[in-house]
């Protein structure tokens, strides 16, 4: 299971230096959206991700989440019955206390300008009690409208 929280963020205010952290670039894309079946294409194609998930009874906090990598005919295959748009970003990856890690995607292409924070934990009580960081615009974790299956279907969402 996934269990992650969501900001919205301006990457301006991000209190360090995202150059100095390790990235990732990604371009992902969906086949399905019930169940969500997503694509990626990390790093212009040094690995390449099929994900599939579904709602749980936590609601947008969590989701039963299965990933399995996937070869370059595979994705392409896939992209070309991709529904959207596809999106793209690059993901900072920065290291807090704990082994957690903060992931900052900032959106480029038809999302340009949108940015968010997410932290994945190990469980729902360590989840529903971390801080909103003070640099962060708002928790949005609970708001379908900021998932990416929903900007890939309807694109920026109105903040």
């Amino acid at each position: 299971m996934e269990i992650e929280r969501k900001w919205l963020i301006s990457p301006e205010k991000i209190p360090y230096r995202l150059e100095e952290l390790p990235a990732l670039s990604i371009e992902q894309a969906y086949i399905s959206f019930n169940p969500v079946v997503r694509v990626r294409k990390i790093n212009e194609g040094e690995r390449y991700i099929l994900t599939i998930k579904r709602p749980t009874e936590h609601g947008g906090i969590a989701a039963a989440e299965a990933e399995h990598e996937i070869d370059r005919e595979t994705y392409e295959f896939l992209l070309g019955h991709a529904a959207g748009t596809v999106i793209t970003k690059t993901r900072y990856l920065h290291a807090l206390p704990a082994g957690l890690t903060e992931e900052i995607d900032v959106f480029s292409g038809a999302l340009k300008g949108l940015a968010y924070l997410e932290i994945e934990f190990p469980d729902l009580e360590t989840a529903k009690s971390w801080p909103t960081p003070a640099w962060a615009e708002a928790d949005v974790t609970m708001e379908s409208r900021f998932k990416n299956s929903a900007l890939a279907l309807h694109g920026m969402p109105e903040i």
